[in-house]
């Protein structure tokens, strides 16, 4: 697996920087710069994830520019703010679509995704998606891909961690409102009998709220090893805090990969310490074994750490790898036709920051479980748990 991914990546890297003469039937001019259109939630409640969403895509259609630029042509990326809003979201889209847009890079907001999805379909342009709702992709839907992954191969690589670590009996607590932990919980849920895991207590919340008193009381006499919670934003920093500040004996808490950056460990604070983490492999750079994907990621991290001075969360690693995505389809199909940009994408395997991508026409997800690291929280960073160690020990020198 190794040697493939160092083939690809090497492949990749020539062909970017490489002049062709490609079909430019979209996108631009021929000899003008390939237009790539951003959704990003710049105000609202997801402007955090938007802002790296900006910051992450920006920085990739710098490198790639420097480099060379795709079939001889420089990107450029035009940034509409979707104010946390889905119809806003719409609005972004059909305008950046009239301008000749190429491919999408979209909004972290999953709600705002789901309703611009259709357009794409509509509109025949692709779109990479940095929200981590699974119903973008599945089942797959013609022109709309995603770079985190999804919430039930999240949820599956916990389950093996639970079993592995003796945390067979859970309980859990989601979000009623998002569909993006609405959709973790239930294909959790769906696989836990195979792991051997038994969900022996179920609490719901919704986004706004900011008592969790009832939450922990029902939970602390449920005999579960661990609290799963499936949240995205401010619940989970509030929870977080009334988590530490209750009695809950030995039982651990648990995130998904939504949480997987400073923007929550940060305000978490204190509280987070010890708390187990899911996330993307990006996140734990640092800690990966010497390899071509600690390369990508190293690529990555350290302009962005130097440009914001601070390491980049997931979501500036979902617009970044989606740029690299974007344009190694174009290179693929050499052109810039939007159809022909799809088609290659159905048939692209890329290494990125984020792990290998393989996307195919029955997975516009590309990432696997081999793909999540499950971490834990110490001395305010994320590190990977011996788990996660020993797993990529193993994978990443294959």
């Amino acid at each position: 697996m190794r040697k493939t991914s160092k083939f690809i990546a090497l492949c990749v890297t020539a062909a970017l920087g490489v002049a062709g003469c490609g079909d430019s039937s979209g996108g631009s001019s021929d000899d003008g710069p390939i237009k790539i259109g951003q959704i990003a939630s710049l105000t609202g409640n997801y402007t955090p994830l938007g802002q790296n969403n900006k910051l992450g895509a920006q920085l990739a259609v710098d490198q790639i520019n420097a480099a060379g630029g795709v079939l001889g042509r420089k990107l450029k990326i035009t940034v509409k703010n979707d104010e946390s809003d889905p119809q806003q979201a719409i609005a972004a889209f059909n305008s950046l679509a009239t301008e000749g847009a190429a491919a999408f890079i979209g909004t972290p907001f999953s709600n705002a995704a789901l309703a611009v999805q259709p357009l794409a379909k509509q509109r025949k342009i692709p779109y990479v998606s940095p929200a981590a709702a699974d119903q973008q992709v599945e089942p797959p839907s013609p022109y709309v891909y995603m770079t985190p992954p999804t919430a039930g191969v999240v949820g599956e690589q916990l389950l093996k961690y639970f079993k592995a670590s003796g945390m067979t009996k859970m309980a859990v607590a989601y979000d009623t409102k998002s569909s993006f932990a609405t959709t973790g919980w239930d294909k959790m849920k769906a696989k836990a009998a195979e792991y051997g895991i038994d969900f022996v207590a179920t609490e719901t919340f919704t986004t706004t709220q900011t008592d969790f008193t009832a939450v922990l009381q029902h939970v602390r006499g449920s005999g579960a090893k661990g609290l799963m919670v499936w949240a995205t934003g401010a619940p989970a920093v509030i929870l977080t805090k009334q988590y530490a500040a209750a009695s809950m004996g030995d039982m651990k808490l648990v995130f998904s990969h939504a949480e997987s950056s400073s923007l929550f460990i940060e305000p978490a604070g204190a509280a987070a310490e010890g708390i187990i983490v899911a996330s993307s492999l990006g996140t734990i750079g640092n800690d990966l074994p010497d390899s071509e994907l600690k390369d990508s990621v190293v690529k990555m991290v350290e302009p962005f750490e130097k440009a914001n001075g601070d390491y980049p969360p997931g979501f500036a690693f979902d617009s970044y790898c989606a740029v690299q995505l974007i344009a190694a389809a174009i290179q693929k199909a050499d052109s810039t036709d939007p159809e022909k940009i799809a088609a290659a994408l159905d048939e692209l395997t890329l290494l990125t920051p984020q792990g290998t991508y393989k996307y195919t026409p029955s997975d516009h997800a590309g990432l696997g479980p081999d793909q999540v690291a499950i971490n834990t929280v110490t001395n305010g960073k994320i590190v990977p748990t011996d788990w996660t160690k020993q797993q990529l020990q193993t994978s990443l020198s294959q």
